[in-house]
């Protein structure tokens, strides 16, 4: 078997352990690397050396981008790259990529000034497209793995697979506890995932998961239903001033590092590497700007949010604003990257008398400027919730969730409201007395209409649904113990060390990919 496994930054060392695992279980040929993020890579080639070594085809992030820096674009060569691989155009495989497609700070506040200019982008698509097609041709691969699309050079290599009929597994979480899926494609929602839930649909649900399904349904009905890897809200007022004071010594402290940071990043080693943030600027921002701007921000909109109280006495819909930038927006829903024009033509298409109640996402406070909720607020049947209130108790009274895409859609379905949505989920195959999927905008107001005076809840799909998804993905604590992310909630608890977990994770992950090679 040949692969070729797509990594992001510490995705490099959970691919490297899986590689190992799987020359354990079957004959491993040629393999190669899609490698982004320097830093990690020098990090972790210190402590594997041997990664280096000719056994492995390693195409590194840095390097495209350093030569397409001195790379003229030929517009006929990439016009022929485009009928031959394009989805139909490759201008996807940009705006897949947040740190070429948007700003340097984009990753850390609201910044749409492309660190790229046109010409850039182009030759940086031409020397992308060269190389990922020559790691192809050098290691022939039967299957290409990746990790949640978002990177150029992800999207590329799935172009590329797809154009070959090569196998392409893209693993991402599927939202339910903590069961992954590799979907066949960057994209949603997986035909492969339909299949299983139109066969659970119509011959029934096994009975070894009807007490699974049966039982998570009742969890997250009961309970705002988490799931493996998500970050809990933080304090919507922002750090203390003590905190604040704490960030800015610990910063003073460091400053050497910071200073060998900065000149590695704009003039060192790392230089062509998109990944860096700006060090300082992260500082100011953390520390600083961000804080203060949550303040602000809080003073301003305190008397404008609507309260728990008078939710329950208005009619209205439901939007839960995306953090940006993320794969919702730049893969799965590319048209609507402008989420002020989103809520615009929901609000313009409720009932009369209908409010838009709009919410902030608890991991984006303080990333956007105030002036971005105002042209909200100017929107005029548009409310904003205030922080605190949780998705559950605005889904509790809401005649309708309207999305782009995402979980609380999800959990819409779960406590049995109906769901409008534009982009491209997952669930969005469910039935249409359930959810409404959104190909033309100008029906808008005609499916709110009618699935307002039509919506039938479903069960029985919900249920075939559920036990799809865990019929077809594998349940591993990926983000908590296999990337080892701090702060992410994990349902299963364990008093196992971490080290026994992640081999025995490592294990169950590996075994599930190579099933699925075989399919």
């Amino acid at each position: 078997m040949n692969v070729i496994f797509l990594t992001q930054s510490n995705t490099l060392s959970l691919f490297y352990n899986l590689l190992k695992t799987f020359r354990e279980k079957t004959e491993v040929d040629k393999v190669g690397f899609y490698i982004a993020d320097s830093k990690f890579y020098n990090t972790f080639q210190k402590q594997h050396p041997e990664i280096s070594s000719n056994s492995l085809d390693l195409l590194k992030e840095w390097e495209i981008i350093g030569r397409s820096k001195k790379t003229m674009p030929d517009i006929e060569r990439l016009r022929r790259y485009e009928k031959r691989l394009g989805d139909p155009v490759l201008w996807n495989a940009l705006i897949a990529d947040r740190r070429i497609y948007l700003g340097k700070r984009a990753m850390m506040e609201q910044d749409y000034n492309s660190r790229f200019n046109h010409e850039n982008m182009l030759a940086l698509l031409q020397t992308g497209l060269d190389e990922i097609e020559g790691i192809f041709d050098r290691v022939q691969p039967d299957v290409v793995v990746g990790f949640i699309c978002v990177t150029i050079g992800e999207y590329l290599a799935y172009l590329v697979a797809k154009s070959r009929n090569i196998q392409f597994l893209n693993l991402r979480p599927t939202r339910i506890r903590n069961y992954f899926f590799a979907g066949e494609s960057v994209l949603e929602p997986s035909r492969q995932l339909e299949e299983i839930y139109r066969r659970m649909l119509s011959e029934g649900i096994p009975e070894h998961l009807q007490q699974e399904v049966s039982s998570y349904l009742s969890e997250a009905r009961r309970t705002n239903a988490m799931y493996e890897g998500v970050v809990p809200a933080t304090n919507p007022h922002g750090m203390g001033w003590k905190g604040i004071i704490k960030g800015m010594v610990s910063a003073a402290v460091n400053l050497g590092g910071l200073l060998k940071e900065y000149y590695e990043y704009n003039f060192g080693k790392y230089r062509h590497d998109n990944h860096y943030r700006g060090v300082f600027y992260k500082i100011w921002l953390k520390n600083i700007k961000r804080p203060a701007r949550i303040r602000y921000a809080d003073f301003f909109l305190r008397r404008h949010y609507i309260s728990a109280d008078k939710l329950r006495l208005i009619d209205y819909a439901f939007y839960p604003l995306h953090k940006e930038p993320e794969v919702t927006l730049l893969v799965y829903g590319r048209p609507y990257l402008n989420q002020i024009e989103v809520v615009r033509n929901y609000a313009r298409s409720l009932p009369v008398g209908m409010k838009l109640v709009v919410k902030e996402h608890p991991a984006a406070i303080g990333y956007r400027p105030l002036s971005y909720y105002k042209k909200l607020l100017a929107i005029p049947n548009v409310v904003l919730a205030p922080p605190e209130i949780t998705s559950r108790e605005l889904i509790q009274n809401v005649r309708m969730v309207t999305i782009i895409g995402g979980s609380i859609g999800f959990e819409a379905l779960i406590m049995k409201k109906p769901v409008i949505i534009i982009g491209h989920a997952p669930f969005s195959f469910l039935p249409d007395t359930m959810i409404r999927y959104i190909q033309n905008m100008d029906n808008l107001s005609w499916e709110i209409k009618d699935l307002l005076k039509n919506h039938n809840h479903d069960e029985a799909a919900l249920m075939a649904y559920l036990a799809a998804v865990i019929d077809s993905s594998v349940s591993v604590d990926f983000y908590s113990i296999l990337l080892g992310k701090k702060g992410v909630y994990r349902p299963s608890g364990g008093i196992e060390k971490i080290d026994d977990q992640y081999q025995k994770q490592i294990e169950r992950l590996s075994e599930y990919i190579l099933n699925r090679i075989k399919c």
